[in-house]
Formats: C-alpha cells, sequence, structure tokens
C-alpha cells in the first residue's frame, strides 16, 4: 500500500512539475523569446489533424515551414512597395503610381470575394497582388525602387521565380529537394540583390 501511495504520489508529483514548466515554457516565448514550444501545443484546433492519414500530416508539416518563409517574403516585397510609394507620393500613391491593369486585377479579386460569403481579407488592396502584380508595380515605379534593387532584370527574375515557387506552396503540393534548394538560394539572392 506504501509504495502504491508512493508511486501516486510521484505521478501527482511529476504532472504538477510539467504543468507549471508549461506554464513557464508559455510565458516564456510570449515574452518574445522564441523557443519552439508553442509550436508543439494544440490550441483549439479547428480540425483535430489526427483524422488525415500521417503521410499526408507529415509532409504538410513539412511545408508549413515553406508557407511560412513564403508568406514572411510576399508581405515584405507588398510593404517595401508600400512604404516606398508612400513615403514619395503620399497617401494617394495607390491611385497614382500603381498601374491601370494592377488596379483592375485587385479590383476583380476585390469583387469576387466580395460576392462570396468570405470575409474581406484586407482593406490594404496590395493584399490582393501576386509577385506578377507586384513586379508590374516595382516596373513601373522603377525610378523610385533604383536605389534599393542593384538591377531591375534581377528584381524580376527573382521575383518571377518565386512566383513559380508560390504556386506549388498555394497548391498544396510538396517541394522537392532541388526546389527546396532553388528557394533557399532564391531567398538569399532576394536578400543579395538589395542596395
Amino acid at each position: 500500500m506504501k509504495d502504491k501511495n508512493q508511486t501516486a504520489h510521484k505521478l501527482k508529483l511529476f504532472g504538477m512539475q510539467n504543468f507549471m514548466l508549461e506554464g513557464d515554457l508559455e510565458k516564456l516565448e510570449k515574452s518574445g523569446i522564441e523557443i519552439g514550444h508553442i509550436q508543439t501545443l494544440k490550441h483549439d484546433e479547428i480540425v483535430d489533424t489526427e483524422l488525415f492519414e500521417y503521410e499526408i500530416r507529415t509532409k504538410a508539416k513539412k511545408m508549413a515551414d515553406f508557407y511560412i518563409l513564403y508568406y514572411c517574403l510576399e508581405n515584405t516585397v507588398r510593404k517595401q512597395i508600400e512604404d516606398t510609394l508612400r513615403e514619395e507620393y503620399g497617401p494617394n500613391w495607390f491611385e497614382d503610381k500603381v498601374p491601370d491593369g494592377v488596379k483592375k486585377e485587385i479590383k476583380k479579386k476585390q469583387d469576387e470575394e466580395k460576392d462570396s460569403a468570405m470575409s474581406f481579407r484586407s482593406e490594404n488592396p496590395l493584399a490582393y497582388t501576386n509577385f506578377g502584380e507586384l513586379i508590374g508595380i516595382i516596373n513601373f515605379n522603377w525610378t523610385d525602387f533604383s536605389d534599393i534593387f542593384r538591377s531591375q532584370k534581377a528584381m524580376e527574375s527573382t521575383l518571377s521565380q518565386f512566383n513559380k515557387i508560390r504556386n506549388i506552396i498555394a497548391h498544396s503540393c510538396s517541394l522537392n529537394d532541388d526546389e527546396i534548394l532553388r528557394f533557399k538560394l532564391l531567398t538569399k539572392d532576394w536578400l543579395r540583390i538589395q542596395i
């Protein structure tokens, strides 16, 4: 009986220590120190991913990192465009400095979204652009970006290749080893071509 009580006590103690550690790790990450712990926790999942096949889940987890990188890159380019043109041309930069063809595509996407039950993705019209359209905006305003990128051709080439990889990621396909390497090199290229 004594052994059973000791074991139960040790299990409770172990559980409490883990519970306290869990809270401490979560506080640490919320304070801005990234240790990857929050990624291991499942909070309020909409759908239990365990319902899907193991192989599909494994590929999805592998591709999640590339989605994060892609998301950061595309939104960094959007922000770079907006910051540059807003600083130079003020609050009406979009109306004055975005090519008509790009504005037309953005409007089309916004109208399609308005006619659906989906919530609006953003008030920012640049959220409706892809890399091809972002290239168009930069080219249209090249004099404003020539001191940011070392070459117009290098900028076009790099963003065009990102757009091709985007299609693989956005359509829930896996990048093969060559494409992973290409993605990593393109990211380095993107940073390298900026003055």
